[in-house]
């Protein structure tokens, strides 16, 4: 990297991110580093006063800075450029991801199709796509533009991918299904998997009813590594635009996902359930079947969703509860054997002969 810092700061602009201060007529960049292990020339990141001690001491060329770091650091007087921001991890991220993203180039297989690769003559591949070694391509897929299928990727047939989308290593995206403009599948990950679908007869023995629906997953939408997004029985399971993954996932047949939720390990949700937009959910969390959950809620500390959220706020714990009531239950059940013993000496005070 060897760039124009004035190059920067006009595509953090382009992409509604405004970097205050001066900008030094020819001051380049030459890297982009976390601000511990920064050096000169390089451009970091800070958020929180404690980092200011790591930009004067390794002095790299320029910093961006929370706004209410601005008095620190000018009364520092470091040498280095200084640009502010009302949002440094949004900054982070229009910066790193236009200039120091991955380089999938940089794999170098012979291409733009790798030999070993194979695609049906009917599937339509997009101007420079790459499809990786031994790639399977099935019958009528169209791909976009500037995609990326990687090693060992499966496509099923009629299958439809956007523009600049990347399908991760050995993932498989299963016959049908639909992915938007700009989504990454993660390695190992299937998208269309057959959902869990039984009926019992009078000796307990489970029969299949097939699942023939499929996925559609939205614009920009990331999936991480080792999901799972069973298509649906019938219609459709739907992601909706932005929402993200973590790894090991798993959404069942027919749910829908709004847009823009940010779903973490281990999130699992059962058949049929409807989850909003704007939710958010920390590690481990679980929802059953047939359940709502509104717009921008947050579910938190191993959430158990076993009845409909119909407003906005924080959830906790199984049954979920409000975070406020849950930390208040919670705090009341570790001090539940103290208060059994107290209980239990006022019980035998009480039953004590006069």
């Amino acid at each position: 990297m060897n760039t124009e810092l004035a190059d920067i700061v006009e595509t953090c602009r382009g992409a509604g991110v405004i970097l205050e201060g001066t900008v030094p007529a020819a001051c380049r960049v030459t890297g982009i580093a976390a601000v511990q292990d920064c050096g000169p020339g390089d451009l970091v990141f800070a958020d929180k006063p404690p980092l200011l001690r790591h930009v004067l001491e390794r002095k790299p060329a320029v910093v961006v800075a929370a706004r209410g770091l601005r008095e620190a650091l000018e009364a520092a007087g470091s040498g280095v450029v200084p640009l502010y921001t009302a949002n440094v991890a949004l900054a982070h991220a229009t910066i790193k991801g236009a200039y120091a993203g991955r380089d999938f180039a940089a794999a170098n297989w012979e291409g733009p199709v790798h030999p070993s690769a194979v695609v049906h003559p009917t599937a339509t591949i997009g101007a420079d796509t790459c499809l990786e070694p031994r790639v399977v391509i099935g019958r009528n897929v169209v791909i976009g533009r500037r995609c990326r299928i990687m090693s060992g990727a499966v496509i099923e047939h009629d299958v439809r991918i956007g523009d600049d989308s990347v399908i991760h290593p050995n993932a498989v995206v299963g016959y049908g299904c639909r992915l938007g403009s700009e989504v990454v599948i993660g390695p190992g990950s299937v998208i269309g998997s057959e959902g869990f679908g039984f009926a019992q007869d009078s000796k307990r023995r489970s029969h299949v009813i097939p699942q023939t629906g499929i996925v559609v997953i939205g614009d920009r939408v990331r999936v991480g590594a080792n999901n799972t997004i069973d298509r649906a029985t019938y219609a459709e399971t739907r992601i909706g635009n932005g929402t993200k993954f973590d790894n090991l996932c798993h959404v069942a047949h027919n749910v829908e996902i709004g847009e823009d939720c940010l779903l973490t390990a281990m999130f699992c949700i059962a058949g049929s359930s409807k989850v909003g937009n704007r939710v958010m959910a920390s590690g481990q969390t679980g929802v059953i079947d047939h359940m709502r959950i509104a717009d921008d809620v947050v579910l938190v500390h191993r959430a158990g969703v076993i009845k409909d959220i119909e407003q906005a706020g924080v959830y906790a714990g199984l049954p979920t509860q409000p975070l406020d009531e849950y930390l208040r239950n919670t705090a009341a059940f570790r001090r539940a054997a103290d208060l059994r013993r107290r209980l239990g000496e006022l019980e035998k005070a009480l039953d004590a002969p006069e």
